[in-house]
């Protein structure tokens, strides 16, 4: 049932598939193979409105043809968990990493000032106001700047709350997130 159900998801490509679908294809065994997929890291559930679609890693980790700006918070995340793992087995590049950490707890202080600063009386901030001024204090390109804070909000998601909408921004699974708070 296993394979069944990885074909059925790989299948759908990068639109993914809802939870529901598969349960009510395969039925409630579906439940305990989706389990075992995650922890496989084979496939990967992530809450789009108010529905669950799971997708393969390969389908997961790749962006949508038409859309240039596509920063993928999960291909972040299985980079440094692959980073981290060579990294235990080896000192000297744990050291290494350190030395590049700087530049993004850099970039959060200027990003939490620039928030700070410019929000409005409830906090929202668009992000093209935070990436013109730190683009041209930092001398970054707009892209830099997204994946630097895609990566921030991601890793700190507990201090960021953002929200759809805007010009540009941060764009997670096809929307664009043009807005950014403190919470």
């Amino acid at each position: 049932m296993t394979n069944e159900v990885l074909e059925k998801i790989s299948s759908t490509g990068l639109n993914g598939i809802k939870r529901a679908e598969l349960k009510r294809i395969f039925g409630k065994n579906c439940e305990s193979v989706l389990s075992t997929l995650i922890e496989k890291q084979e496939i990967f559930i992530e809450k789009k409105g108010n529905a669950y679609f799971v997708w393969t890693k390969e389908n997961y980790s790749q962006p949508p043809h038409d859309d240039p700006k596509f920063k993928l918070s999960m291909a972040t995340k299985l980079n440094n968990k692959s980073e981290t793992t060579n990294h235990v087995h080896n000192v000297q590049n744990t050291i290494n990493v350190s030395h590049q950490i700087n530049p993004n707890i850099d970039f959060k202080i200027e990003f939490d000032k620039c928030l700070t600063e410019s929000s409005t009386s409830i906090g929202w901030m668009p992000f093209l106001q935070i990436r013109k001024k730190i683009c041209e204090l930092k001398h970054i390109s707009s892209d830099h700047f997204y994946t630097l804070a895609s990566e921030l909000v991601e890793r700190h998601r507990e201090n960021y709350e953002i929200s759809s909408g805007g010009q540009e921004g941060i764009i997670t699974r096809g929307l664009v997130h043009g807005f950014v708070r403190n919470i």
